[in-house]
């Protein structure tokens, strides 16, 4: 059964769809506008949540499902529940290539060290024998010190005035667990880089090590360094903003094309998607900015 959508929700939809379907030469071609946006189911799989909608065009019809959002025809997928799977095993497809690839505010925080990360990874394509994946052991090392040093002059750590020794990687990544993190999550940071750390160590030494201990440990060395990462940028970013009348996170900026006292310009507002909130309007007129960026070009001609 469909749901009724927030009309911000609805629109973002039509949209996309419309903006995957634009007809470069006839921008206003009725075969590529929606007439009709429905929300026919919603997954929770693995921490990523799926919305699933049925869109509909005067020739053609779409299951469009998000987390990232994609369109897949109706005439190929009758049903959405084929469509879903397809698209679940779709990113995991992408995910398992793109294993070395890491968000661009992540990999910043991360350094140097994705790089000797990636290097373990090559190497773990080639290895075959004890000996390959004891070498395996020793890049995903030489990368956990690397991260060690990344951040020892960082604005956001602490330092004491007995400091741990630059290749300490043990002793940074709890100074490092000390500075982003409270309570439990402090306690998690500092056992896993702690725990991963002793694991390398073990298994560079090990002369019958395997392809699958060398696997586990490419994985727990990505893990720390997507962890400590996250909360690196979560200390620099400004807290996620929450609705004032239900305290969700929900909320978002809602706008569209207006015009106001013959002025037209971007009409905005703050919209809750889990209690239909919406904020007070504000207007930004485009002959506004337009002035603004005339007086600033003005400016710096002379």
């Amino acid at each position: 059964m469909a749901e009724t959508l927030p009309k911000h929700e609805e629109r973002d939809i039509r949209r996309y769809v419309e903006g995957q379907s634009r007809n470069e030469d006839d921008p206003d071609d009725p075969d590529t506008k929606v007439t009709l946006v429905q929300k026919v189911g919603s997954y929770r799989l693995m921490g990523t949540d799926y919305e699933i909608y049925d869109v509909h065009m005067p020739k053609e019809r779409w299951w469009v499902i998000t987390s990232p959002t994609n369109l897949y025809s109706q005439e190929s997928f009758p049903e959405y529940d084929v469509a879903f799977s397809f698209h679940v095993g779709l990113m995991l497809r992408v995910m398992n290539r793109d294993r070395v690839e890491i968000d661009g505010e992540k990999a910043e925080e991360v350094g140097g060290a994705w790089r000797r990360y990636e290097a373990a990874v090559a190497a773990m394509d080639s290895a075959c024998e004890a000996e390959d994946y004891q070498g395996v052991a020793i890049k995903c090392r030489e990368a956990l010190l690397a991260f060690g040093r990344e951040h020892q002059e960082a604005g956001w750590i602490t330092v004491p005035e007995v400091k741990p020794k630059v290749n300490d990687f043990k002793g940074w990544a709890t100074l490092y667990s000390q500075c982003l993190s409270t309570g439990r999550m402090r306690r998690y940071l500092g056992e896993i880089a702690d725990k991963t750390w002793d694991v390398a160590v073990s298994l560079q030494h090990d002369s019958n090590a395997t392809e699958w201990d060398a696997e586990m440990l490419l994985d727990a060395t990505a893990h720390v360094f997507h962890m400590y990462s996250t909360a690196i940028v979560k200390v620099k970013r400004t807290p996620p903003r929450r609705c004032p009348k239900c305290g969700s996170y929900r909320l978002v900026v809602d706008g569209d094309i207006r015009v106001r006292e013959g002025e037209q310009g971007w009409l905005q507002s703050d919209v809750c998607s889990a209690c239909g909130y919406r904020g007070p309007e504000s207007f930004e007129s485009w002959a506004h900015v337009d002035d603004e960026l005339g007086e600033t070009g003005a400016a710096n001609a002379d």
